[in-house]
């Protein structure tokens, strides 16, 4: 049977590794299990009321963590400033800052957005640019600052404004 056409698949947010990251905007479109733990950790967040995605474990429905990224519209690449871990079955929450010389950054930020984004669009073309310039193939290396940017550097790539470039010829042509 075919689905009709006006009817869009569930969100599902950036899924990676057991992990299912949402941006805060999204908060609305989680069901069931997701929204109901994510409701009750709010509850315990005293001191942590910056974050602005909220990663699930999927095999454990009473852990998950908030993380307070950069401003999405205003950086290609949030970086992570600190996070707060939560588990609901113990009632604990243990708040950690990150590195600011060289903290995890965040790729692809598109998925964890909600579908009606006003700036979705922009953030899906600058993933779509990047693929095409060859800057994820080696994106599980690529996890913090430092060696986000050198990979972009390397491929002689530029960013601004949402807006991928090459400058040039790679440095490191395989």
């Amino acid at each position: 049977m075919i689905a009709p056409q006006n009817i869009k698949p569930a969100f599902k947010g950036k899924i990676i590794g057991g992990f299912m990251y949402v941006h805060k905007s999204a908060k609305p479109l989680l069901l069931g299990k997701y929204s109901q733990s994510l409701n009750k950790s709010l509850q315990l967040l005293n001191d942590f009321k910056l974050w602005n995605v909220v990663k699930f474990n999927l095999k454990d429905d009473a852990k998950l963590s908030f993380l307070e990224y950069e401003s999405f519209e205003e950086n290609e690449f949030p970086c992570l400033i600190q996070s707060c871990q939560v588990d609901l079955e113990n009632q604990t929450v243990k708040i950690r800052k990150h590195s600011t010389s060289n903290p995890p950054v965040l790729h692809r930020k598109e998925l964890l957005m909600r579908p009606d984004h006003p700036e979705l669009t922009k953030f899906q073309n600058l993933t779509l640019q990047l693929e095409s310039l060859g800057a994820f193939k080696n994106i599980a290396k690529l996890g913090t600052k430092t060696r986000w940017e050198d990979e972009l550097s390397e491929l002689d790539i530029m960013v601004n404004d949402h807006v991928a470039t090459q400058t040039g010829r790679p440095t490191n042509v395989s």
